[in-house]
């Protein structure tokens, strides 16, 4: 009885994790986190794990091991997809085609590296997606509990689904080339935050912070981190800020121009927007009925290079001025079918243009 419902369990779960990773896994804001750029990886991963029967009679066929009960296909399809992970050349999630670049680009742009806080980042989530029973926990209490809460205050209460932009070390590089550093005096808000854990590790380059989140679960890791918590609709008029951050968060609301528009008018003088954008731009709101932004940025191109291009040229009309890119990998957490997913992510700092007076 008991392994029957260890077996039912497992099936479950790997069903799951199949349709997180067909569809969007649901990492913080919902974005769809792709496996390694390899053809084979979505159709190989957890394929047809739900059908046992099936699976128990092609064992030992075309000379591969297949084993026979759940909880070890469950493992096997695990082990499979991290090994590919530990095969992948973690050097092109930095990399940029120079050749589609303006010279103006090429000039700001800001080489990173796998730095040694994010190593720690990937070997923290290798461990997490190892722990077999806790990953079973989440799978389940989000089949539960989405029926009744968003997918970002599942992820708030659970503690999982964390994410990784920059290091420190990455992020005073970015500043750095930008001529602009925190200082005692200065201070931070993060823009739709989350939990935290992408600002934080470089929060502390500013000596106050402070955030905006809607998810209650989410306000309350801000909370327990240290963030002073502000309005999400009037933080933008209480106070004016020498560092606002809005990391991935263009393509996860409905007014991302309404934003752009705030976020200029809080900037201190001398102040800058650090601000990340996943190329190519696929925009996914949580909150619509539909999905879709009621503001769509008007980015166009056939490739990363191409849509940073457009979008570095639409921040120009917004009256911001480019002060230095870079490209990382947006991390996340992994989960019971692989250690961790990422996006290719965009992150530049922009300054505000003088206004022009008309005399």
């Amino acid at each position: 009885m008991m392994r029957s419902t260890l077996r039912e369990i497992v099936a479950k779960v790997s069903v799951d994790a199949k349709q997180e990773l067909e569809n969007h896994p649901s990492c913080g804001y919902d974005k769809q986190f792709i496996l390694p750029k390899r053809s084979c990886w979505k159709s190989s991963s957890l394929e047809d794990s739900s059908d046992t029967g099936k699976l128990a009679n092609m064992a030992g066929t075309n000379g591969f091991y297949r084993p026979r009960s759940a909880l070890a296909r469950a493992f096997y399809e695990k082990q499979r997809n991290d090994r590919h992970l530990q095969e992948l050349d973690q050097n092109e999630w930095y990399r940029v085609d120079s050749t589609r670049l303006s010279p103006e680009l090429r000039q700001k742009f800001v080489q990173l590296h796998s730095d040694e806080e994010t190593k720690e980042f990937l070997s923290t989530s290798i461990d997490k997606s190892s722990w077999v029973w806790t990953q079973i926990w989440y799978l389940l209490a989000k089949a539960v509990l989405k029926h009744f809460w968003s997918i970002t205050d599942i992820n708030g209460w659970l503690g999982r689904g964390s994410m990784f932009v920059l290091s420190e070390a990455q992020a005073r590089l970015l500043l750095h080339s930008a001529k602009t550093a925190g200082n005692a005096a200065e201070t931070l808000v993060d823009v739709g935050a989350g939990d935290g854990e992408v600002s934080r590790r470089f929060a502390n380059l500013y000596s106050i912070k402070y955030a905006t989140e809607i998810s209650g679960s989410m306000r309350k890791a801000l909370s327990n981190k240290g963030y002073t918590l502000l309005d999400t609709e009037e933080w933008w008029r209480e106070q004016q800020f020498d560092c606002v951050c809005m990391l991935n968060l263009l393509d996860r609301c409905s007014k991302p121009k309404t934003m752009l528009k705030q976020a200029r008018a809080a900037l201190a003088p001398g102040g800058v927007l650090m601000l990340a954008l996943v190329l190519p731009y696929k925009p996914y709101v949580e909150v619509t009925p539909d999905h879709k932004p009621e503001e769509r940025l008007p980015i166009q191109g056939e490739n990363f290079e191409e849509q940073l291009s457009s979008f570095v040229e639409f921040m120009g009309e917004c009256g911001f001025q480019l002060s230095s890119w870079t490209r990382t990998p947006y991390l996340c957490e992994g989960d019971f079918a692989q250690a961790y997913y990422w996006l290719d992510d965009s992150v530049y700092v922009f300054t505000p243009k003088p206004i022009e007076s008309h005399t």
